[in-house]
Parts: structure tokens; C-alpha cells; sequence
């Protein structure tokens, strides 16, 4: 697919609004004056890489189908994984990228016929290679570790918030975050006697407030996947201990700069907006 967006009169130099951009740009050969490079919409997809051992394939099937519908021409999509700090868990930025922007229609009147055609051409190949490669990171995200890992969710967020999410120039930040929300870590745990206990969400809230561990997501929305799912793809959290966990999760985000729009026990029951 790569070459044939070369062929079509792309490049592969980043978009100017973001620094790095893993998707052939289809406008880099026209006059600049005429490319729209407004960075209107960012989707950070946070990936837990424990939850290769956790989400079914019809989950993982489902969730790349809520990407896939979400995203329109012009979007920028990072995708982080983390798991913890072993091995290659480390978090990272598994791919990066932006599409281009048609050329509104005052503008197609300043460029020739058969350029217009090559644009036209790359920008749905674009369109193609940009949602096959999300695809095949997330493929490469649940790859399964030897040995499922407990996961410092507060501490992790934090970094991602304050490093990539409120670093975005887009004028709005969406995260869809693939994670079993169960914080395991000396911050708090979510554990009591090998079990899910039932927590008090304002007394884990005053402890992330002790740790002074509230981030800022930069009034990003966030939408959350995979909420209580175990190991084996079964949820033992009862609805008591899930409404704890939302509300919790809720209180957290609110006092981080974000809105929680979607909390998926285990999948979104709406689609992104």
C-alpha cells in the first residue's frame, strides 16, 4: 500500500501541524497556501497490553469498528501501549499519524485537472492505509505477555496526560482508554485478599490527592474499554463494586482536567462521538 501512495504524488514529510506523522501525506507536492493543516481532532488510544489476556476477539473486533466509525478526514490518531515496567512494557508511542484534508472547493479551482485526480486517488488509498495500520497496532498491542503484570494505572495516566494528551495542538482531545481500571500500585489498591474489593471512592480519591497524582488531560473527553474484565475474558465485578469503580474514575478524571463520556463495562454501548 505504501508505494502506491507514493506513486499517486505523496511524500512521506510530516503534516505541518504535528511533528511526526507515520501516514504519506497526499498534499506535501501542492502549494501549501492551499492545504488546510487545522489540527481540529486528536484520538489518543491508551493500550493496556495486559489486556491481551482479557479481551475477547469479538471485543478487540468491536472496538477497532468504534475507532474506524469515529474517524473523519483530517483526524490525528496517537496510539500509546503500556503495561508495566518489565520487559518491553514500557509505555510507548506505537504509531502516530494525521490524514490529509480535501482541498475545499475554492481551492480545487487553483490546481490542474490531472493533479486533482492524483489527489483524489491518494487520499482514499490514504484513507485505506491510515485505518489498516491502527489495525494492525492494536493487533500488535494484545500480542499476549509470558506473564500477565499488574499495572500503576494513576501513575501511568499522569504521564501520558501531562507528556502526549496536553501536548496536542488539536482543539479537541479524545482518549479511548483499553484498560481493566483496577489500580494495583503503593499509590492504592483495587485488590483485598486476592479479590475485587468494594471501595469507597471518596477515600481513594483523598489518596490520589495525598500522592498528589491528579493530572492534567487538557479538557480532554475519555472513553474507557474493558472496565473489570479479568484474565480469560470474564468479568467477576459485581454491579455494587462497578459502580464503585465508576464513580471513582469518574472523580478522577473530573479533578484531571477530562470528562468521562463512556466507561464500557466491558464495551461502549454507544458510539464515540
Amino acid at each position: 500500500m505504501l508505494p502506491a501512495l507514493l506513486t499517486l504524488g505523496c511524500s512521506l514529510s510530516a503534516n505541518a501541524a504535528i511533528d511526526r506523522n507515520d501516514v504519506p501525506s497526499c498534499t506535501s507536492s501542492l502549494p501549501q497556501e492551499l492545504v488546510n493543516h487545522s489540527n481540529e481532532r486528536e484520538l489518543f488510544i491508551v493500550l493496556d497490553r495486559t489486556m491481551a489476556h482479557s479481551l475477547h476477539d469479538n471485543m478487540k473486533s468491536e472496538m477497532y469498528q468504534q475507532i474506524k466509525r469515529f474517524l473523519e478526514p483530517g483526524d490525528a490518531v496517537q496510539m500509546v501501549q503500556f503495561s508495566s515496567f518489565y520487559n518491553d512494557g514500557y509505555t510507548n508511542i506505537a504509531f502516530q499519524g494525521k490524514t490529509d484534508l480535501p482541498l475545499a472547493p475554492e481551492q480545487r479551482n487553483h490546481v490542474r485537472k490531472s493533479q486533482l485526480a492524483k489527489l483524489d486517488k491518494c487520499l482514499k488509498k490514504q484513507s485505506v492505509f491510515f485505518v489498516n495500520k491502527i489495525g494492525q497496532t492494536l493487533k500488535d498491542s494484545f500480542v499476549a505477555q509470558e506473564t500477565p503484570t499488574n499495572t500503576e494505572l494513576i501513575g501511568t495516566l499522569s504521564d501520558i496526560a501531562s507528556q502526549i494528551v496536553a501536548n496536542s495542538s488539536a482543539k479537541r482531545k479524545v482518549v479511548l482508554l483499553v484498560s481493566d481500571m483496577l489500580e494495583n500500585s503503593d499509590i492504592t489498591s483495587f485488590y483485598g485478599n486476592g479479590r475485587i474489593r468494594t471501595i469507597d471512592p471518596q477515600k481513594e480519591l483523598a489518596l490520589v490527592s495525598q500522592k498528589s497524582m491528579f493530572t492534567d488531560f487538557a479538557n480532554a473527553d475519555i472513553y474507557i474499554i474493558g472496565t473489570g474484565v479479568l484474565p480469560g475474558g470474564q468479568s467477576y465485578v459485581s454491579t455494587q463494586k462497578m459502580k464503585q469503580l465508576q464513580t471513582f474514575w469518574q472523580g478522577y478524571f473530573q479533578q484531571s482536567n477530562a470528562k468521562l463520556l463512556g466507561m464500557g463495562r466491558p464495551m461502549l454501548l454507544s458510539q464515540m462521538k
